[in-house]
């Protein structure tokens, strides 16, 4: 593949992961008020495992966007060279 296509592409990919991180923190917000305002014990257990599962998602999605971080700089590196 291109280097610039490569580039695009990962700029792309990172561009469509900080909005899945803002929707992710969006929902994860919502869960905490559950968890404090919530109006049953069943509903802040569900709450609690939403806040598991979002925080774990939002754990892979950053550990992604470093991936694209780091494969852009060493895309930028190597520009810088020639």
């Amino acid at each position: 593949m291109p280097i610039v296509l490569k580039e695009t592409k990962l700029h792309q990919e990172f561009l469509d992961l900080e909005q899945h991180m803002r929707l992710l923190d969006r929902q994860l917000a919502d869960a905490i008020q559950r968890i404090r305002h919530g109006s049953s014990p069943d509903l802040v257990e569900k709450a609690k495992q939403d806040e598991k599962f979002l925080l774990s998602e939002l754990d892979r999605l950053m550990t992604r966007m470093r991936a694209v971080e780091g494969q852009l700089m060493q895309i930028q590196k190597t520009a810088t060279r020639h």
